[in-house]
């Protein structure tokens, strides 16, 4: 099954949700498929990594995603941990799905449009002798959620931080540069997209927070990747 044209990564998803719950925390464990209310013939018996979302510090159930250990990939020159890294950003986008944090643009505004139709109920108002009166709303041109969560997260970054010396950053950046050659051409141009948004493709990238920036995205891309793959199969 073919990836969606407006695709929304689970980092950039994880962001939008911090800003309605600010106080949210995610954490990753492991366990046996049976201790989830997974049955042994679905593949209960068998490991998974487990991303578990508190929207609130009261919520006392969380929202949990998971992916099975047999689904984790080492590529050539990679550390086994890379693999893991990879089936915590999968586990996190189920479980931000079933947070109501879906993976596509377009059901996200559908989302962003929700919260502004309850805005509007809560500008209604009641005058003194129990008429509505419904408080004038400017109007306000619709933003894409998703573009703005990732100017807003660029902006934070610290453009400060710089590289201890020119090896540490070209080792970095050969780094950078082999994941991303790895990546089929849709995804590639996806990586090219995020980069422009960061510094207009500036190369080599001076900011470790940048840099940092772009290599989470692009393991990201990697991640639907395999999942494509996973589902054609």
């Amino acid at each position: 099954m073919a990836i969606a044209e407006d695709y929304v990564s689970p980092s950039v998803r994880w962001g939008i949700l911090k800003q309605d719950y600010p106080q949210a925390v995610v954490e990753f464990s492991h366990c046996k498929g049976s201790e989830i209310g997974i049955p042994p013939k679905f593949g209960g018996d068998e490991e998974y990594c487990v991303a578990s979302i508190l929207l609130r510090p009261t919520d006392q159930l969380p929202i949990t995603g998971y992916k099975p250990f047999s689904d984790a990939q080492t590529r050539k020159g990679d550390h086994s941990s890379d693999a893991w890294n990879v089936l915590c950003t999968k586990a996190l986008g189920r479980a931000l799905k079933r947070a109501g944090y879906a993976d596509t643009a377009s059901e996200m505004r559908v989302l962003v449009q929700y919260k502004q139709r309850l805005a509007e109920h809560e500008a209604i108002k009641f005058d003194s002798v129990g008429d509505v009166v419904e408080q004038p709303q400017p109007q306000v041109q619709e933003e894409d959620p998703v573009a703005k969560e990732i100017e807003e997260a660029v902006e934070q970054l610290d453009l400060t931080d710089v590289w201890k010396d020119n090896q540490e950053r070209d080792e970095a950046h050969a780094h950078l540069k082999g994941r991303v050659s790895q990546l089929d051409s849709y995804y590639q141009e996806k990586a090219r997209e995020v980069h422009k948004g960061i510094n207009n493709r500036e190369w080599p990238i001076e900011s470790v927070s940048q840099y940092n920036f772009l290599l989470n995205a692009v393991e990201s891309l990697w991640s639907q990747q395999e999942e494509e793959v996973e589902e054609d199969f």
